[in-house]
């Protein structure tokens, strides 16, 4: 009886959660996510991550913030919200169960694919070079804090 229980228990728990992201079983996508990437890319992995996000954000330009906080919400990533935002600085924080589960698979998860994708975009927005760095918020919020230099212009701007 108690079995019968601990697998309904768990049923509903999983019924909680989506079973797919974007189309794609969220164990497969975790399994390649998690543990394969990490495997292959060893120790440099946040910083390949935070390049293939940048260029990974050139193939998909968004225009505005919001179109940035849709993006991650489509792409299964989490929620994304702004904290803080002032002339030379924005604060985001991401979350999700799926965030959640990367911290039950990895003692010390990168989140370089994202940071990478917020600065490209960051930058492509406001036409002046960006960095991001990420920060362990709680182990189920990660936050962002992309930084740009109004006085450092991207070379598009400096040819115009």
């Amino acid at each position: 009886m108690e079995q019968h229980e601990d697998i309904r228990q768990k049923e509903e728990e999983t019924a909680k959660e989506p079973p797919h992201a974007g189309g794609v079983p969220v164990f497969g996508y975790e399994l390649l996510k998690n543990i394969l990437l990490p495997e292959l890319l060893g120790k440099e992995e946040r910083n390949i991550l935070y390049w293939a996000g940048r260029s990974l954000a050139r193939k998909f330009p968004l225009s505005s913030t919001e179109e940035l906080v849709h993006f991650f919400a489509e792409a299964g990533w989490g929620s994304l919200v702004i904290a803080e935002m002032n002339k030379n600085e924005m604060v985001l924080e991401l979350s999700s169960p799926l965030i959640d589960k990367r911290f039950e698979l990895q003692q010390n998860p990168t989140f370089g694919l994202e940071a990478g994708f917020i600065a490209e975009q960051v930058q492509n927005q406001r036409k002046c070079i960006s960095e991001t760095h990420e920060t362990v918020k709680r182990k189920n919020k990660i936050q962002f804090t992309v930084q740009w230099d109004r006085k450092d212009e991207t070379t598009t701007e400096k040819l115009a």
